[in-house]
């Protein structure tokens, strides 16, 4: 498995939730299934790879450290049902921030990267732009008690890390990334036919 494939998968973990017991009780005493401490354990494995194979991703690197040791505690929910808004919105900023690295630095890579690789900025640019919005929306949504902005904040996370985790998969095979190189599809061979007439089909008996 890639660098990427692991920290796509990772994310998946994160930005996923599978909750149980289906009736807790009381309600708040739910568990995530898709625990985000695995989803950070495979993230900060798919950071060494990548690290290894690049350089620009130390800051990355360290973002998911500590975005990995402040989910565990935050994976019992006898710790996340006592936090406010603005403490989760506190706790969130090391993904973010990782997330935001990360796609700051696959994009700036692929400029200097011999040869360039135009793609990547054309996607990860704009992502970078839209993980640093999502570090103001929550204040703003949270400062100024503007509930209309919450759904919007809710929405606009899911449907960014859901292209985010879209596109580490994309290009998870860029050698440069720590990839295998790009998938080589053999052409299938047409079987020599039969000696023959000029059609290929046997002589007649």
């Amino acid at each position: 498995m890639s660098p990427l494939q692991k920290i796509a998968m990772g994310m998946v973990f994160v930005a996923g939730y599978a909750p149980f017991p289906a009736h807790p009780d009381p309600d708040w005493r739910s568990f995530d299934g898709l625990a985000d401490p695995v989803g950070w354990l495979l993230v900060i494995l798919g950071m060494q790879g990548l690290c290894r194979a690049s350089t620009g991703f130390d800051g990355a690197r360290w973002a998911a450290w500590v975005a990995g040791a402040v989910s565990v505690p935050l994976w019992f929910p006898q710790v996340g049902h006592q936090l406010s808004d603005s403490g989760a919105w506190a706790l969130s900023m090391p993904q973010t921030l990782f997330c935001l690295l990360l796609a700051k630095g696959i994009a700036d890579g692929a400029v200097v990267e011999e040869p360039g690789d135009p793609y990547l900025p054309r996607r990860f640019g704009p992502l970078t732009w839209a993980f640093a919005v999502l570090v103001v929306l929550p204040p703003i949504a949270i400062g100024g008690d503007v509930q209309a902005l919450d759904d919007v904040t809710v929405l606009a996370a899911l449907a960014v890390n859901i292209v985010f985790i879209y596109y580490l998969f994309r290009v998870h095979r860029r050698t440069w990334l720590g990839g295998p190189g790009p998938l080589l599809v053999e052409p299938a061979r047409n079987p020599a036919p039969e000696q023959g007439n000029d059609e290929g089909r046997p002589p007649s008996q």
